[in-house]
């Protein structure tokens, strides 16, 4: 199964809010996943190739794409990620977030390569659920967008000393090493870059109202299952801290 991670730190309502977060698409449907991902950022936005075109959250909920579309009635880049949701949820993806108003507690950020920090526990625990629950004799692959080289060596230590080092069955749920892709060419990382942009407005929505429709859709391929002795439900997307 294959995971894509990312993370994004915004100012909503006058205070920093962190998101991190993922999508998983199962690997027999990625492929066709990324050749719909390519055919609708050519026939919508005009790429020729893979890498055009690179849909972030950033740019796709930008202020200016919704007063394009008060305006003409269309926007191209609220069109892409309506149609990157949509392809998420017919290639039976699921959502992961994370968000904290706590600046303490570093994403990727590590700060040192043996510590993993609490929010990356918490979405490795549900993403381990969905593992466990949905796709019990397969191994998940972590896949994270390329940064720069020392950061990602130190995550990717992090995440993999957590993952050998862990009580419990993660050798069996993940592959031991992620990888790091830039996300110009990964139809599954411009996903989760969508994704943990509407994460981190769920802090305060009443700051951008018109991202609402888009947290609720993103709120609708959430994981739910059950945790604990009490079997108490449990959601993929939640706050720490």
């Amino acid at each position: 199964m294959l995971f894509f991670v990312d993370e994004s730190w915004q100012t909503v309502g006058g205070r920093e809010v962190g998101a991190l977060g993922g999508v998983v698409i199962p690997e027999p449907r990625y492929n066709n996943f990324c050749r719909e991902v390519f055919a609708f950022k050519r026939d919508v936005l005009g790429a020729k190739e893979l890498i055009d075109c690179e849909l972030k959250g950033n740019s796709c909920f930008a202020k200016s794409a919704f007063r394009k579309r008060s305006a003409t009635g269309r926007s191209r880049l609220l069109d892409g990620a309506d149609k990157m949701l949509g392809a998420i949820e017919r290639h039976r993806g699921k959502v992961f977030v994370i968000w904290t108003h706590d600046p303490t507690l570093s994403l990727l950020n590590n700060p040192n390569s043996s510590a993993l920090s609490r929010p990356y526990k918490q979405l490795l625990f549900d993403m381990r659920a969905w593992m466990r629950n949905e796709a019990p004799r397969s191994r998940g692959a972590l896949s994270f967008d390329q940064r720069h080289h020392r950061e990602d060596e130190a995550a990717a230590c992090a995440i993999s000393n957590y993952l050998f080092r862990a009580r419990g069955d993660w050798e069996k749920r993940f592959t031991q090493i992620p990888s790091f892709t830039a996300s110009s060419i990964s139809p599954g990382l411009q996903a989760a870059d969508l994704i943990v942009y509407l994460g981190a407005h769920l802090a305060d929505p009443t700051q951008r109202p018109e991202l609402v429709p888009y947290v609720e859709q993103m709120k609708d391929l959430r994981y739910e299952f059950r945790r604990g002795r009490q079997q108490r439900l449990a959601r993929s997307i939640r706050q720490v801290g």
